[in-house]
């Protein structure tokens, strides 16, 4: 059961495809995948945060910039979404038909989170309503961003991992998802909202080592996604503290 926010409680909810929901990421039996398991010891091991937090993993398979729209009416493409086969979801998103950004954010479990982790756009060159057209990934990324902040809630934006391995054929969806990488880094500079910052950035060279995949080359292994919380530690911590000073001036 997961409880609801409170003074002493919070949550982290992230969003996005199957990077966000740690598809490839190895886990034991109940176990939650991805990022939300690897980021879940920071509440705990880090001496900067004081109150207790929660991490939310409503990644969902296969989806795409678009799918996560908050003005988007329409369901993801089942064929797309065959992570729930798998057993890779969060009960969030189920098989029922409906808009993710109405699942999930006005879902009582999860509309109180008081930051966003946004890691989704890499689908976007296949599955795309406009795949060859990057811009259109940063339009949809900066109006999820707007309405999150809009919603006070402090937001994490991510970059897309890169298909390294195609990266030594010249591969097209290697070059388009570098660019959407750098209209995304652009789009947070320029939007100069102190809500909305940059994760991890896991485009970059560091994280180009076949071992941080797994074995369909594009989602990260456990090493992979111990690495991406690794880089985003500093980024998250400093979220954590804001949201807590901001309770302890409440309080005061």
């Amino acid at each position: 059961k997961i409880k609801p926010s409170s003074k002493f409680h919070h949550k982290v909810v992230i969003i996005g495809d199957g990077v966000a929901a740690g598809f490839g990421d190895y886990v034991t039996c109940l176990a939650t995948p991805g990022l939300a398991r690897h980021i879940s010891a920071i509440s705990s091991n880090e001496p900067t945060i004081r109150q207790a937090w929660t991490m939310l993993n409503c990644g969902v398979f296969g989806t795409t910039s678009e799918d996560w729209h908050p003005e988007c009416k329409d369901s993801p493409s089942a064929l797309r979404m065959y992570g729930h086969a798998l057993g890779m979801l969060h009960s969030a998103v189920s098989p029922r038909p409906g808009p993710l950004w109405k699942k999930v954010f006005t879902d009582h479990r999860y509309k109180d989170a008081e930051i966003v982790l946004v890691c989704v756009g890499l689908n976007d060159s296949k599955y795309s309503s406009k795949p060859k057209d990057t811009k259109y990934t940063q339009e949809n990324i900066i109006a999820i961003c707007k309405e999150l902040a809009a919603q006070g809630k402090e937001v994490l934006v991510c970059t897309l991992p890169l298909r390294w391995r195609l990266h030594l054929k010249k591969g097209e969806l290697f070059e388009k998802d570098k660019e959407r990488n750098e209209l995304l880094k652009s789009a947070v500079h320029r939007l100069d909202n102190k809500m909305v910052n940059m994760g991890a950035d896991i485009g970059a060279g560091t994280f180009s080592h076949y071992a941080l995949y797994c074995s369909d080359a594009l989602h990260f292994s456990s090493d992979g996604y111990h690495k991406f919380a690794h880089e985003l530690r500093e980024t998250l911590v400093h979220a954590m503290v804001r949201i807590e000073a901001r309770t302890w001036k409440k309080l005061i």
